[in-house]
C-alpha cells in the first residue's frame, strides 16, 4: 500500500539523516584531534622558541657580567696600583720632612710615615682582596 511506502520512506529518511549525523559527528572528532594536535605542535614549538631565546638572554647576561667583573678586576688593579704608589710618594716625602726637621719632635713623623705607609697597603690589600672576590 501507498501508506506504507510512505512510512518507509519516512524510516528511510531518518536513518540517512541519522547516518549523516554520526558521520558528520565522526568528522568533527577528527577535526577536533587534528586542531588539539595542531595546538599541541604549536605550543610545543613555541615553548621551544622562549627555552630557546631565555637561554640566549642568559647567554648575553652572563657575557654582559663577566665583562662586568672584568673591568672591576681592571679598576680595582689601577687602584691598587695607584695606591702603591702614593704609598710610595708619601714615605718620600715624610722621609724628606724628617731629614729637614732635626728637632726631638722628628720622631712623631716616624709614627705617621709608618701610620700613612701602613693605612695605604691596607687600602691597597682591601682593594686587591676585592679584585681577587670579583674574579673568582
Amino acid at each position: 500500500t501507498m501508506e506504507m511506502t510512505k512510512e518507509q520512506m519516512a524510516q528511510a529518511a531518518a536513518k540517512v539523516s541519522q547516518t549523516a549525523a554520526e558521520v558528520s559527528a565522526a568528522a568533527a572528532k577528527v577535526a577536533a584531534k587534528d586542531e588539539a594536535a595542531a595546538l599541541k605542535d604549536n605550543a610545543a614549538e613555541k615553548g621551544a622558541q622562549l627555552k630557546e631565546q631565555a637561554a640566549e638572554k642568559a647567554a648575553q647576561l652572563k657575557d654582559k657580567a663577566a665583562g662586568l667583573k672584568e673591568q672591576a678586576a681592571e679598576k680595582a688593579a689601577d687602584l691598587k696600583e695607584a695606591a702603591a704608589e702614593k704609598a710610595a710618594q708619601l714615605k718620600d716625602k715624610a722621609g724628606d720632612i724628617k731629614d729637614a726637621a732635626v728637632e726631638k719632635g722628628s720622631s712623631i713623623l716616624d709614627k705617621v710615615k709608618d701610620f700613612t705607609a701602613d693605612t695605604l697597603e691596607k687600602g691597597a690589600d682591601f682593594v686587591d682582596n676585592l679584585a681577587d672576590k670579583l674574579r673568582d
